[in-house]
């Protein structure tokens, strides 16, 4: 597809700071949400794809000393799928599980290491094999310049595409005043404006995708979903633990990609564009 062959390396350092961002702020926080994305054609078909989802975030445990933090969490994804053409993929319940692992260590002031390790198990569950397991290794440094901007440097390896990859990384984090932020690394972007104490507008832009393993009658095959999503956020913080949330955006440059036990490529088109839309909730310990 154009639009994601000049941006994987982006779409990899997007995945290595998102992951690890999103686990960083969610050790004491538990999360859940639903998401819809109605259905549109595949481009130059009939077929229509459609999905929700449903997701749960939470930590398993977190310790944090003096100049070093560990911590494990666990993510659950259950997806319904509606993919018209049950002649070329025949599934409409698809789960995934990831168990991301993070230590970090302070080295000074201004410099801390991070190491992040996230296998992730995708599929219809019904038949696990190797193919349905892959994994992210982030391992990276954040540099303080000051008390409002920090720099984020590393590496990414992940299997989670058709071939092993191994990439640079680097990101911002700057806050111009105290009710703003703005997160920058590669195609991901998210901009954060406290409009009082307890409500929270958030702008952002992602690479969003799964891939899942599954068996049919016709065998096994390996669907990936691919897009990039624009959002915009409300978070009401309704009290000091609790916080409701929901989303409203657009998922553009969609791609659809279906491959057989083999690796053949029985389908990479387009898909026409999709708003998107997310509610949820979240519990901070």
């Amino acid at each position: 597809m154009k639009f994601f062959a000049p941006c994987l390396s982006a779409l990899f350092l997007f995945c290595a700071f998102a992951s690890g961002q999103d686990f960083i702020s969610d050790t004491a926080a538990v999360r859940f949400s639903y998401s819809n994305t109605p259905d549109r054609k595949i481009e130059g078909t009939t077929t229509e794809v459609g999905l929700s989802q449903w997701a749960l975030m939470s930590p398993i445990f977190f310790h944090k000393a003096e100049s070093w933090a560990f911590g494990a969490g666990f993510r659950y994804e259950s997806t319904n799928l509606d993919f018209s053409d049950a002649s070329v993929f025949d599934e409409d319940n698809l789960h995934s599980i990831d168990l991301p692992l993070f230590f970090s260590k302070t080295q000074s002031d201004t410099l801390d290491w991070m190491v992040l390790f996230n296998p992730t198990l995708a599929g219809d569950f019904e038949h696990v094999t190797g193919d349905s397991f892959n994994y992210l290794t982030l391992a990276g440094a954040r540099w303080k310049r000051s008390e409002t901007f920090e720099w984020f440097f590393g590496a990414v390896y992940t299997t989670g595409f058709d071939d092993d990859l191994f990439l640079p990384a680097i990101g911002f984090k700057w806050n111009p005043s105290d009710r703003s932020d703005l997160f920058f690394a590669g195609p991901y972007i998210r901009y954060r404006y406290s409009l009082s104490d307890s409500f929270d507008l958030i702008l952002g832009g992602q690479m969003s995708g799964d891939r899942w393993n599954t068996e049919a009658s016709y065998g096994e095959r390996d669907l990936r979903l691919r897009s990039y999503r624009l959002s915009l956020t409300g978070q009401w913080n309704i009290a000091e633990k609790h916080a409701v949330f929901a989303s409203v955006g657009a998922e553009l440059g969609r791609e659809a990609e279906i491959k057989n036990a083999q690796g053949t490529t029985l389908l990479e088109r387009d898909l026409d564009e999709a708003p998107n839309f997310e509610i949820g909730y979240r519990f901070r310990f």
